[in-house]
């Protein structure tokens, strides 16, 4: 017996699924339900976290990529196989045959995950209060263009304004599926109004800005997101943001 999609994706839809893996009280949310989705060896990293948040991230991770993909194809949760290419990236094992594309976050109680059909996407999410040596990380990250504009900033500004640069690197360079392997100082992600991301790219990277649409993608105070997705020049997308509660 087969299961029929819940969920319409097109070649121009993005779907983005947030979650938060911490109940109302703050504590790890309840696991029972979404523990037996988890293939064996999912299951076995799971128990080899010593924290309970850190296993309830993971599990809970895991689960919501699970379900969310059975929504858009006749697939129960606990049947999905993954593959990675030669950078580590996970994606849909190709003998299952299904055309979807996905990437997923999470940071200390948030999870987040991109669903696209047949197009390259990246989404990062991270704490604010993530303990960060800044010096170190400034020159190790940003390019000379960025650091010039973080030191326009007032001092309090800077660890914002990195993060929010580096959930940004961090969605593109996953969107182009080589995650840290790309020269991060050769791409500039500019605030030249304080607001609104810029991209720009050195020819080491073989790549256009007007390839990809990015963006905040709005979360609670505590966190910084960004999503990065694959477009021809001027196409338009539809993102729909979705929760599990719709599952």
């Amino acid at each position: 017996m087969t299961r029929e999609p819940r969920s319409t994706l097109s070649r121009t839809d993005v779907h983005l699924w947030i979650a938060s893996s911490d109940g109302p009280d703050g504590e790890p949310s309840s696991l029972r339900e979404l523990e037996p989705v988890l293939s064996a060896e999912e299951r076995n990293r799971a128990d080899q976290f010593y924290f309970p948040h850190d296993r309830a991230q993971f599990v809970m991770a895991r689960s919501l990529l699970r379900r969310c993909l059975s929504q858009y194809a006749d697939i129960e949760p606990s049947a999905w196989e993954f593959e990675f290419n030669a950078f580590g990236k996970p994606a849909v094992h190709r003998r299952l045959g299904v055309d979807l594309d996905f990437n997923l976050s999470h940071s200390r109680g948030m999870c987040m995950l991109g669903i696209t059909r047949q197009r390259p996407i990246g989404v990062d999410v991270e704490k604010r209060d993530a303990r960060i040596s800044l010096p170190d990380l400034i020159h190790q990250v940003m390019s000379e263009p960025e650091i010039e504009e973080l030191r326009r900033l007032p001092a309090r500004a800077w660890k914002s304004r990195f993060l929010d640069v580096w959930v940004f690197k961090e969605a593109y360079a996953k969107a182009r599926g080589q995650g840290m392997s790309l020269p991060l100082q050769d791409i500039s992600f500019l605030f030249p109004d304080g607001r609104t991301p810029e991209l720009t790219l050195k020819p080491s990277l073989a790549d256009r800005p007007d390839n990809w649409l990015y963006d905040f993608i709005k979360v609670p105070s505590d966190f910084h997101a960004a999503i990065c997705i694959g477009r021809r020049r001027d196409e338009e997308l539809r993102l729909v943001v979705r929760e599990p509660a719709q599952l």
